[in-house]
């Protein structure tokens, strides 16, 4: 026999596990999205399935498991199977109770977000009866519907939801006969990037046309139009047989070709003559026009071939817009053909007509021509006007010629044309890209004075101009007084401007605060902004930081540029990560990127500098298969590194590959191989190579032979370099001086004086001026095997030829006097010294040993100085 428990037991467990199953419910909706475990019942779900109900398996297990404990079956809990599944993401029912428990807490005041927040997560879960009813609750409460619309765009984000939320909300206030609400609720969302539906957009226009009128909705339709919001009204028409007439027709292509959507307005365009109807001139104008501005000015011209043949002739404006196309993309010629069949079929051209032709010149290069014609149409009546001068003073500034600027605007005031703010922005940019800072600034304050108000271009050409300059302080300033001013509209122009500067000076901390600022203003950051970001927290070592930026622009659908590339690699190779750069290089090719020479460059010299020589030629010949060059520089690299590690055959073969791609070869490559030649003993291969040089006429055959000198003396080898010095002389060449201190440098180190002094009188015969620097060689000789005698000779002879003796020389005679205990040659030094002002007076000094301690002293501080401003 089963013992049975007793009911009062039975009760106890049913309660504490109803207690149970409502702490897990509320848990539950506490944890929405989290996964988490739920036990389902097989048998009992699989039969629900084949019923068709649709019933909550957490809500039938605890069911299930309650009634069973009820009645007794408590052996029935063993022959359950159960599973192991992912508890949904989103739960209505359990938002709601959610919700309504918060409502009766107390101390929550502003509930709206909370509100917003279960709408979405309720319209998630296909709820929409109660998500209507919350923003019916919302709506008839106290809530602006303002506020209540940018709290659902707020919440939009965070839960994933979709624009059925507005379509509800919309719907609701045309059901109240709030349509004001409903059309504004309709702009706000449509501003923001959100589309509401086309069942949404109809029912608008069908209870305006029902409560307002016609007009009403057709001005409605025209701003659902402009906000590129189309409903598939012209869907309906057709299927209950009302036929659109041309005005229809006519706006909603006028429509398309302002969005730039060329294709759907050219199917409508031909949709007219398949109704039987005629296009007037006014839809095929906004045709031509918007080829034009997408640059298709041969489809535009065959277009207007075609409404010829349609018996439907151009017009002045027709024409007016072909030739600014052909304008905008400087090709006079094709503007002038044009012009020519204006002409012949009695079109009267107007000032616009001529200032298009005059911006095909400009925008072709062509000044000079612009010029003459400008002169030509000046004589024709209301052919120019004040347009027509900013298009030729335009390119007069960009050629940068601003002294003709000037005059032109003379001429354009004494023609009774008055310059307006366009012409004053020219001259300001003009100015400042000239550098003319301040001439731009005493502009910009007569402009401020006057009844022109300077826009934000004129703003945004002054700030950039004084970042360029390096006033950041002055730029701030004026972009502060941009931002105070209420009628101006600063674009992402203007913000990059500064952006750039406080990057350029590393003030990363004010780049971050004028980036939040432009959030806080609903700029958004373009591409340029991006790398002028990336860029100077790449300066700032903040590698981590930049990918990070990258990680984002790639995310929010920008495309990297080659400067985004090469500053993130450049960063690497800063960071020491030259291989890893590298390896982001190949990166990119792989994925179809081919990044500029720049980045190329930038790597190859990297390598160079580390003498990594075969990762070099590596990445030259990746540039040669993408048929790029190293530049000059990156050559100068390559054959640096190419010494440094003795390959001079290959540096000679990289060399002649200069020569052969036309890179200019200095003759600094062809002394460093001639060092390298002579270090190693090739005197042979040295003399080949000052042949060449002198063939190339990169330098005089002294100046190469003067070389070799200098290069056998780095290596020693003096024996060898007194040989090239004779016959240099024999030949009648003359060495540099440069020359003779070196060999003269060498023989002193080997106690060669008389040698160094024979030198000395060679370059006297020779009509060479000794400097202080060969001086110094041959005094520090003297001094170095005690013959102070013969190096104080050498220092009156720089004083009677008037040269200034250096700290260099003070410093060798001082230590050469005090070694020797010179009484009267250290006191003419000392005096000497002084009188150069180099110290001051010995007066305090108590002996001559102290007084030239003393100036050895001063005189080493002043050697350092010099070397810290120099560095």
């Amino acid at each position: 026999m089963r013992r049975l428990l007793p009911r009062w037991a039975i009760t106890a467990a049913a309660r504490k596990f109803s207690s149970f199953r409502c702490k897990i419910s509320n848990s539950t909706a506490c944890s929405e999205g989290l996964a988490a475990a739920r036990w389902t019942d097989c048998r009992n779900s699989e039969r629900l399935r084949k019923s068709g109900a649709v019933i909550g398996s957490s809500l039938n297990i605890e069911n299930s498991i309650y009634n069973m404990l009820t009645i007794h079956r408590w052996e029935s809990l063993n022959h359950m199977n159960y599973k192991l599944a992912k508890l949904r993401k989103v739960h209505g029912k359990l938002a709601l109770k959610f919700l309504k428990w918060i409502i009766r807490q107390p101390g929550f005041n502003r509930m709206t977000h909370m509100f917003c927040i279960t709408v979405h997560i309720l319209v998630w879960a296909r709820m929409y009866g109660p998500a209507k009813s919350i923003l019916k609750h919302l709506s008839c409460g106290d809530v602006a519907y303002h506020s209540l619309i940018h709290c659902l765009m707020d919440t939009y984000p965070r839960h994933k939801s979709n624009t059925l939320v507005f379509d509800i909300l919309i719907k609701f206030y045309i059901e109240e006969g709030m349509l004001k609400h409903a059309k504004k609720t309709f702009q706000l969302v449509s501003s923001h990037g959100f589309t509401v539906s086309t069942y949404t957009s109809n029912a608008i226009l069908v209870a305006l046309a029902r409560v307002e009128g016609m007009p009403s909705a057709l001005l409605f339709f025209k701003c659902m139009l402009t906000g590129r919001n189309c409903p598939d009204i012209l869907s309906k028409m057709h299927k209950t047989g009302v036929l659109p007439n041309t005005i229809f027709y006519e706006t909603v292509i006028h429509h398309y070709c302002k969005w730039g959507d060329i294709t759907e307005a050219m199917n409508l365009y031909a949709d007219i003559y398949h109704l039987g109807q005629e296009a007037n001139l006014i839809t095929c104008n906004s045709l031509i026009s918007a080829l034009c501005r997408r640059g298709k000015v041969g489809d535009a011209e065959q277009f207007m071939q075609h409404m010829t043949r349609m018996n439907l002739y151009p017009d002045c404006t027709s024409f007016n817009l072909l030739i600014n196309g052909y304008g905008n993309k400087g090709d006079a010629l094709g503007a002038f053909s044009v012009f020519d069949d204006m002409v012949k079929q009695g079109q009267q051209p107007s000032h616009i007509t001529f200032g298009s032709l005059l911006k095909g010149l400009c925008r072709g290069g062509n000044l000079h021509e612009a010029k003459k014609f400008f002169t030509r149409i000046l004589d024709i009546p209301f052919a120019v006007d004040i347009h027509t001068y900013n298009i030729l003073l335009l390119e007069i500034c960009k050629s940068g010629n601003l002294h003709d600027a000037l005059i032109f605007c003379e001429q354009m005031i004494q023609q009774n044309i008055m310059p307006d703010s366009y012409t004053y922005t020219i001259l300001l940019s003009g100015l400042c890209r000239k550098k003319k800072i301040v001439p731009a600034v005493i502009l910009f304050e007569r402009l401020s004075n006057t009844n022109f108000c300077p826009d934000h271009v004129a703003y945004t050409c002054l700030v950039n101009g004084l970042v360029k300059e390096g006033q950041l302080k002055a730029a701030s300033y004026i972009f502060d007084e941009m931002m105070n001013k209420n009628s101006l509209d600063p674009d992402i122009v203007a913000f990059n401007s500064m952006l750039d500067g406080y990057s350029r000076a590393g003030l990363m901390l004010r780049v971050d605060n004028l980036v939040r600022y432009m959030h806080e203003l609903g700029l958004l950051p373009n591409l340029v902004t991006y790398n002028i970001l990336i860029h100077g927290y790449i300066r700032k070592k903040q590698l981590l930081r930049s990918f990070k930026l990258y990680k984002t622009m790639v995310q929010k659908g920008f495309r990297p540029d080659n400067l985004t590339y090469h500053s993130l690699i450049s960063g690497l190779c800063e960071s020491g990560m030259i291989d890893i750069g590298a390896k982001f290089l190949e990166k990119l090719r792989l994925e179809g990127i081919t990044p500029n020479d720049l980045t190329f460059n930038m790597l190859i010299t990297k390598y160079s500098d580390k003498s990594q020589m075969s990762d070099a030629f590596k990445l030259v010949d990746c540039m040669t298969r993408l048929q790029m060059s190293p530049s000059a520089e990156t050559y100068d690299a390559i054959i640096s590194g190419l010494n440094r590690k003795g390959c001079f055959q290959k540096s000679y073969m990289v060399l002649h590959e200069m020569m052969e791609k036309r890179v200019r070869v200095k003759r600094t490559h062809y002394i460093a191989l001639i060092n390298g030649k002579c270090r190693v003993g090739d005197t042979r291969g040295a003399f080949k190579l000052r042949d060449e040089m002198e063939a190339l006429g990169l330098v005089p055959a002294e100046v190469a032979e003067s070389s070799i000198v200098r290069s056998l003396c780095k290596c020693g080898k003096l024996g060898e370099a007194m040989f090239v010095l004779s016959h240099m002389l024999r030949t009648g060449g003359v060495p540099t001086i440069a020359t003779f201190t070196t060999l003269m440098h060498g023989l002193c180190k080997e106690a060669m004086l008389a040698d160094a002094l024979y030198l000395k009188d060679v370059m006297e015969n020779c009509g060479l001026k000794l400097d202080i620097i060969t001086y110094n060689v041959l005094i520090s000789g003297f001094c170095r095997i005690d013959r102070l005698s013969d190096a104080w000779r050498l220092y009156d002879e720089i004083k009677q030829k008037g040269l200034w003796p250096n700290i260099t020389t003070y410093t060798m005679l001082i230590d050469a006097v005090h070694k020797e205990h010179k009484i009267f040659e250290s006191d003419i030094l000392l005096k000497d010294i002084e009188t150069r002002g180099l110290i001051s007076s010995q007066g305090n000094s108590k002996t001559i040993c102290e007084g030239l301690a003393n100036a050895m002293r001063r005189l080493n501080e002043l050697r350092h100085c010099r070397r810290t401003i120099m560095k």
